[in-house]
Parts: C-alpha cells; sequence; structure tokens
C-alpha cells in the first residue's frame, strides 16, 4: 500500500501524535549529493548514512535533529532527487510506528526547495541539527487517502538492483552489483567470464578460416 494510517490515529492531530520520523530511500550517485554549502565543493568522503546503496536516518521532529548524525561529518547539505524510491514511516513518542508512505516525498514535511516535489533537501549541521526544518510542518500528505490498518507493514520496498530501462555509466553499474549477494556476484563473474571466453573462441575460428 502506498499510504497506511493506524486505526484511530487519523483522528488525531499527527503534529501533536508525531515525535519521529524515518526517511529511506536509495542514494544514487547520478540524483543525491553531499556539499559543504549550497552548490559547494562536493563531499567526497564515505556518504553519511549510506549503508548499501540506501540512505536512512530518524529525525525528532520536536527539536528538528537528525538523531543518527555524528560530529566528524561535520556540517553538510543533503540534496537528493528521490521520484517515487523512498518510504517514510512517522513514530510516536514510543518510536511506535503510525504512518507510512511509500513512493513520492512527502514534502509538506520533508524539506525541499523552489517549489519542486520530489526532493528532499537538508541543511544538517554538525550536531545533527536541520537548519532548515519547516517551522509549521503539513502532515496531511500522511492522512489523505490512506488505509486505515491495525498494524503498519514495516517492510522497506527498495529501488531496483538493475533496471533495464537505464542507462548506467560504469560506476553506477558496479555500485549496483556490489549491493548484490556474494554468491550472486561470484555467478555473474563467471557468467561474464564464460561469455568473454565465448566471444574469444568466434574470433580464433574466423581468423582461422
Amino acid at each position: 500500500m502506498a499510504k497506511q494510517i493506524l486505526v484511530g490515529v487519523e483522528e488525531q492531530n499527527l503534529n501533536e501524535v508525531a515525535h519521529y520520523l524515518v526517511i529511506y530511500f536509495p542514494y544514487n550517485e547520478e540524483m543525491c549529493s553531499y556539499t559543504d554549502d549550497w552548490l559547494g565543493e562536493l563531499y567526497e568522503n564515505k556518504y553519511p548514512l549510506v549503508s548499501k546503496g540506501m540512505w536512512s536516518g530518524i529525525i525528532d521532529l520536536k527539536v528538528h535533529k537528525l538523531l543518527d548524525w555524528k560530529p566528524e561529518y561535520g556540517t553538510l547539505y543533503l540534496q537528493a532527487k528521490v521520484c517515487d524510491s523512498g518510504t517514510y514511516f512517522l513514530l510516536d513518542k514510543d518510536k511506535k510506528v503510525i504512518c507510512k508512505i511509500t513512493d513520492y516525498v512527502p514534502n509538506g514535511l520533508i524539506p525541499e526547495a523552489d517549489d519542486c516535489g520530489d526532493y528532499i533537501r537538508l541543511r544538517i549541521k554538525h550536531d545533527g541539527m536541520i537548519e532548515n526544518w519547516m517551522e509549521k510542518p503539513d502532515f496531511s500528505d500522511f492522512i489523505k487517502d490512506a488505509d486505515a490498518v491495525k498494524k503498519i507493514d514495516t517492510s522497506i520496498e527498495e529501488e531496483p538492483i538493475l533496471d533495464t530501462k537505464v542507462e548506467f555509466t560504469y560506476s553506477h553499474l558496479m555500485a549496483k552489483l556490489l549491493r548484490l549477494p556474494k554468491y550472486l556476484q561470484l555467478e555473474i563473474g563467471k557468467a561474464l567470464i564464460a561469455n568473454a571466453s565465448e566471444g574469444f573462441e568466434e574470433e580464433d575460428d574466423e581468423d582461422s578460416l
């Protein structure tokens, strides 16, 4: 389901009930970036909060703080074109999941700029505080057309590892392949070597004619 909300929660004020926001989205190097400022120098170290190609973080909505941020990351600007590949959970004060959105970015709550939807843009201080978090967030994206359920499905829908509709750069393709389980990497490697070997054999046969 694209949207879910716990039975009974839809009748409450989410601005009061929701205490945390959990965000997951694929960190695509061609669509996402960390910089030291808006359009500043690219941050080239290991991307903070990115693991196995996925960015994940939890935000304390009451103080606008990214809880997983470490001081050594410094002050950075995150920009991500997420489109329809993110997953977002609202949690209550006890960190119980009360709402879920998959696909599009709920930009009524998560900062973006210039009225461009499907972006996540966060100005993150060294202590994890988000400078540009909205003072009056809008939770309506989590409520409108949401299915009221007794239990939220907490599974994460990740971007497909391989998408044949996209033209990959070498680095992009390798990054996706390395996200596969080791045994699949080995099988793909064997298949590529076998395929390359067949090509050489065919060339040798043609040369001998």
